[in-house]
């Protein structure tokens, strides 16, 4: 043994075991290995800086361009979007769909753009199942390299042994005979993975994973507040409209989805109608829900228990605002019409006799019309208080079409255990959520006549309120309402690539703060959902329309991407996942699915190397808007350019120590008068250990000349042995190191090194054991 061997035998055991223990990043091992190999003279400066230049590292960043093309344009959604449908699956047909979607990709196409295409696919479905990325990312990654050796141009091994075979004067195999082999290996291969492999697999994944959303769930604990509820049939829900339905005035609610038959419906509008049957997938807290369910509420009385004495109490009158009344310019609220004077209002039109919707936002203004209710004495009071010049007291037969079916008086018991026990008024949200103004409270023998928004609520009440029919048809409606389902699985159906939920703060120049998100009209001026507001280390999920805003919020919002676009631009807040907020160039989907095929087809029809077809590629992205420079920048995974560029230099050392070659001599040498089958297994093992280190071009280049000689000074037929180095060099499993679909996956999948030595060491004896058993059938030695 030469000292250059036993000094890269060392460097190559010392960048072995700093792997395995996970001390360092891997790409800075891959760099001191670069700078041993050319401080000791292993390889020259010119070859140890020709991996930064090589073909395979310009492939793999090309790639990651033009994978971003198609994520960004909508395509890499759409390839993957027949793997969703088994989003529902258990975890073993989930993995043999992918890992056979993968392998017969990888037949046609490059193992690296097989398993770029796929991995935004593979993200969304990892997430639509509730499984880590971890459990599903290494199947993709094997199942393309299990069927990378399909046919003869579909990877580099298999191209280099047709060609050895040619320059010898010898028959080359075909474009499919390595079809038969290999489709016995990926079958044992995805059998292998299904049956022990995944069980190897990380149960979670580690703290690298590149999840987006991991961090908001932890934060909000959105699995714990999403819910899903059904309307049944003959609901009073059926038929309105979400706005209509309360659910977020009432019960601080956030219709996320909508499931109706086989259609789930992301993100539904307010004005959206909801029909008997439908399933509401809600955001909030479950209880509110719980609390409201059955009469535990409020219980419909008869009419026949309305006091008469409320009723013949009852005065309308329509007053307007003039110039210098003391409420112009003031909401309803700030009038203390109901607090001071004890009437409300029923309807509000404007000078020019429209209706007013909006009371509460509304400020009056002169010639507004304000339709009031109360006792004769209070409607008298608001004349002498100057608040209108005159009041005009409406014949009974004008009153309705004034008041409208607000004027509506209905009575409700307030039975034992009920949430709005022990509760005042402005608690009980009657009001603002419902539109139900209360009037009059019988308590025992007691009439309470335009009862204080501080008066408390007590058990057995009768509540006379007075609105719409419709809206205590709401309550009704509401109090049918059950939970369903409660799943940590369900979040991750309510997101597409034109859906998405982030997270966005204020920021310093924001000039929204003591402001409510109802002031703002948020929901209808951006078209998204606050779903939670974080404020000093906690959430808050009820009442966020009314909380006025700080410095220091972080709003979670859901909604259209495009829609978080347009907040991204609004210079008071700041998208923290900028990702989240970029809606997809649909419009340029047709030009990255050309870009991309002109690719593939100049590659597999040897126009251009796969490495300049990429990088061109890659280019045209960029110059025809799929993606911007910036985002092309963004999309590169620089730590796997710099691991594979470190350690090319690695099989150039091998090769120039002469290492390889003399361990191959010397295995040969010892099993040749074994038989066939024992030298198919010897050329099959060090092949394969080699190439979790080894380029698989190098060493397809080095171990074909040896296997020529073996089979010549044996006498077994040379096929044989070349298909068998094919079949070895492609299968790298064992090592992160082995394949760039390994490191495109590393990352995302938040893998250790020894989570690829766990499951490809074993897979690489199974494919060994399949290999020797049917190569010499396949290929007789004689």
């Amino acid at each position: 043994m030469t000292f250059d061997i036993l000094l890269l035998l060392v460097i190559v055991a010392i960048a072995f075991v700093l792997f395995v223990g996970g001390w360092l990043r891997v790409d800075l091992v891959g760099l001191m290995v670069l700078s041993a190999l050319a401080l000791t003279g292993l390889v020259t400066p010119r070859e140890a800086l020709a991996g930064f230049s090589s073909p395979a590292v310009v492939t793999v960043w090309a790639m990651f361009i033009l994978s971003a093309g198609l994520t960004r344009t909508g395509i890499a959604h759409r390839l993957g979007q027949p793997l969703q449908r088994f989003a529902k699956s258990s975890e073993a047909l989930l993995v043999v769909a992918l890992m056979t979607a993968a392998g017969l990709l990888s037949a046609l196409i490059n193992t690296v753009t097989v398993a770029a295409i796929l991995l935004p696919p593979t993200m969304e479905l990892a997430r639509r199942s509730g499984r880590p990325p971890g459990r599903l990312l290494m199947p993709l990654a094997l199942g393309c390299l299990l069927g990378g050796p399909f046919t003869g141009i579909s990877t580099p091994p298999n191209i280099l042994v047709t060609d050895a075979l040619r320059e010898a004067g010898l028959r080359p195999f075909t474009i499919f005979e390595f079809t038969p082999m290999t489709a016995a290996i990926v079958a044992a291969g995805i059998l292998f993975v299904v049956l022990l492999g995944r069980h190897l697999l990380p149960r979670q994944s580690a703290a690298t994973s590149t999840d987006p959303h991991a961090g908001v769930d932890a934060t909000y604990q959105l699995a714990t507040h999403i819910f899903t509820t059904r309307i049944p049939a003959d609901s009073p829900l059926d038929g309105r409209t979400l706005a209509e339905s309360r659910l977020g005035s009432a019960l601080y609610l956030t219709v996320v989805a909508l499931q109706r038959k086989e259609t789930l419906m992301l993100a539904p509008r307010p004005g959206d109608v909801l029909q008997a049957g439908d399933t509401l997938v809600v955001h909030g807290r479950p209880d509110h829900l719980q609390r409201f369910h059955g009469s535990q509420h409020l219980q419909v009385a008869p009419m026949s228990t309305i006091d008469p004495l409320v009723t013949h109490r009852l005065r309308v009158a329509e007053g307007r605002v003039t110039e210098g009344s003391p409420l112009l310019g003031k909401t309803l609220e700030q009038s203390e019409l109901r607090r001071r004077h004890q009437v409300h209002v029923l309807a509000l039109r404007d000078a020019a006799g429209a209706r007013v919707r909006d009371l509460r936002r509304r400020k009056l203004a002169q010639g507004d019309r304000l339709v009031l209710e109360g006792q004769q004495e209070a409607l008298e009071s608001l004349k002498q208080a100057h608040l209108f010049d005159e009041l005009h007291f409406p014949t009974a037969a004008e009153t309705d079409p004034l008041a409208g079916e607000r004027s509506r008086l209905l009575p409700v018991r307030v039975p034992e255990g009920s949430v709005l026990s022990d509760r005042n008024l402005v608690e009980s949200r009657l009001g603002d959520a419902f539109g139900l103004t209360v009037v009059a409270i019988v308590r025992s023998e007691t009439l309470l006549w335009m009862p204080s928004p501080s008066e408390t609520i007590q058990p057995g009440d009768l509540l006379v309120l007075q609105g719409s029919p419709r809206d205590l048809e709401v309550l009704e409606g509401l109090q049918d309402l059950t939970i369903e389902a409660q799943s940590s699985s369900l979040m991750a159906e309510l997101e597409s690539q034109q859906i998405g939920v982030t997270e966005v703060l204020l920021s310093p120049r924001c000039t929204l703060v003591g402001r409510t998100l109802a002031d703002l009209l948020f929901r209808d001026h951006y078209g998204i959902s606050v779903l939670a507001i974080w404020r000093k280390g906690r959430a808050y999920r009820t009442g966020l329309q009314y909380m006025p805003l700080q410095f220091g919020d972080a709003l979670l919002v859901y909604g259209p991407r495009s829609n978080l676009e347009a907040v991204a631009r609004d210079r008071n807040f700041i998208i923290l996942d900028a990702a989240a907020a970029r809606a997809p160039r649909l419009e340029k989907a047709h030009i990255a699915t050309a870009i991309m095929l002109a690719v593939l087809l100049s590659a597999i029809l040897g126009f251009v190397p796969i490495a300049i077809a990429g990088l061109s590629g890659a280019t045209l992205m960029v110059l025809f808007g799929c993606l911007s420079m910036e985002e092309a920048y963004r999309a590169i995974e620089w730590r796997v350019v710099f691991l594979i560029a470190a350690m090319l230099p690695l099989g150039e050392a091998i090769q120039n120590s002469g290492a390889a070659e003399m361990g191959a001599a010397v295995l040969l040498a010892t099993v040749g008068d074994l038989g066939p089958r024992w030298v198919v297994a010897a050329l099959f093992g060090v092949t394969v250990i080699c190439t979790q280190v080894v380029p698989t071009a190098a060493l397809v280049v080095l171990m074909a000349p040896i296997a020529l000689n073996a089979a010549a000074s044996l006498g077994i037929s040379p096929h044989l042995l070349m298909m068998t180095v094919a079949m070895a060099a492609s299968a790298s499993y064992a090592s992160p190191l082995s394949h760039p679909a390994h490191l495109l996956v590393m990352g995302p999948g938040g893998y250790r090194f020894m989570d690829y030595v766990k499951v490809g060491l074993p897979l690489t004896l199974v494919v060994m054991a399949v290999s020797v058993a049917l190569l010499p059938v396949l290929w007789p030695p004689y």
